[in-house]
């Protein structure tokens, strides 16, 4: 399995669940990653792991990458190679590993990574792998039905070629998690606060510019509402002035990156989770994988409806516009339907559980032909 980004990409959390799963299994797995930074995989029975720290150089992390996946795919010989995304560091020594050893070779396409870009250049480079690498794969795997008819209609991938591998969540996790007091000393939270949280990058990608005005206001209204903003990029400590200049650093708290193994307690902290996702092409083709943990946490959930949000429309509170999201907020804080959360966890759990996902792929991959 050979991962193109960090550990702490969403995209390295879907991966490293996969993997997870495959060894659960009794599948031997190599797990490589471009570089690890904060969530320093465990280790796992049946998985070797493998990554380096990152330089702050990433075209010097892409091309060692490379060449180190190259290097233990020739040593581990694999049956098959798993590449998260069409960029090099994961395609190229997928492609070469196919030749050599005759390896099935499986690529996720879970995002349009080329439209966050906001240069020219690499906006156009990534594009350019999006057409190049997808077509030599045995199966392309995906998570949202935009994505695949993107991944169709302009890549130009047949759709007998492509695998529907929905966003899983590991829900147990999260149904079970206790609050962890240690974040909520550090932050001091209090048993009187209703909490909000909002989880998600600040960095290039962020949607977080539309939320904050919103959030802002919301707290300037409601004295005993608290926000946690979970995670970290660029635009964090802009952010946080904005925040400052208001005077609510006290109320809306950046926590900066969260360990996901650590997330499932520090949600158990609040009572409303909020997504929101600008209505974008890129935006329109994600799996929200904040929705799916907000759910299985326990949490009411506010979001829009973009991306696959409106999967789970029976159990979260839906709004057109970011306007709407005070009023909705409120409403929601103000009732806590128990046998709403229920629901909404077993079916995630029905739905959206590793396992069942895992298992279903690994048949269509063994019986299908190349």
């Amino acid at each position: 399995m050979l991962n193109a980004l960090t550990d702490q990409s969403g995209s390295g959390v879907r991966f490293w669940s996969i993997g997870k799963e495959l060894a659960r299994l009794g599948h031997s797995v190599f797990f490589l990653e471009r570089s690890i930074g904060k969530n320093r995989r465990g280790k796992r029975k049946g998985i070797e792991y493998r990554a380096c720290l990152e330089t702050g150089v990433l075209w010097l992390d892409i091309l060692r990458a490379t060449l180190l996946n190259l290097f233990h795919g020739l040593l581990f010989r694999p049956d098959y190679v798993f590449a998260l995304k069409p960029l090099p560091n994961s395609s190229i020594p997928a492609l070469l590993l196919k030749y050599i050893f005759r390896t099935k070779i499986i690529l996720d396409i879970d995002d349009l990574d080329f439209a966050y870009y906001p240069n020219k250049f690499r906006q156009n480079l990534v594009r350019y792998c999006f057409k190049l690498f997808p077509p030599c794969f045995d199966h392309i795997t995906t998570h949202n039905r935009y994505l695949q008819s993107f991944i169709t209609d302009e890549i130009g991938i047949p759709p007998r070629k492509i695998y529907f591998l929905a966003q899983g969540i590991e829900t147990e996790q999260f149904v079970r998690a206790k609050p962890a007091e240690r974040y909520r000393r550090q932050w001091l939270i209090f048993p009187e606060d209703r909490v909000l949280v909002y989880s998600a990058s600040l960095g290039i990608t962020t949607d977080f510019n539309h939320v904050l005005p919103m959030l802002i206001e919301l707290l300037r209204s409601c004295d005993d509402i608290r926000v946690l903003v979970i995670g970290a990029g660029i635009r964090k400590p802009y952010f946080a002035k904005a925040v400052e200049a208001y005077g609510l650093q006290e109320r809306m708290i950046f926590t900066g990156y969260v360990p996901h193994a650590e997330m499932p307690g520090v949600l158990k902290l609040a009572r409303v989770g909020i997504n929101y996702m600008a209505p974008t092409r890129a935006n329109q083709c994600r799996a929200s994988i904040k929705v799916r943990e907000y759910l299985a946490a326990g949490l009411d959930v506010v979001c829009n409806p973009v991306g696959d949000a409106e999967l789970f429309r029976d159990y979260l509170t839906l709004c057109s516009s970011i306007e709407e999201f005070p009023d909705a907020i409120r409403k929601t804080l103000a009732l806590k339907n128990r046998e709403k959360i229920k629901g909404a966890q077993g079916y995630l759990e029905r739905n959206y559980g590793w396992p069942g996902l895992v298992e279903d792929f690994l048949v269509h991959i063994t019986e299908s032909p190349r």
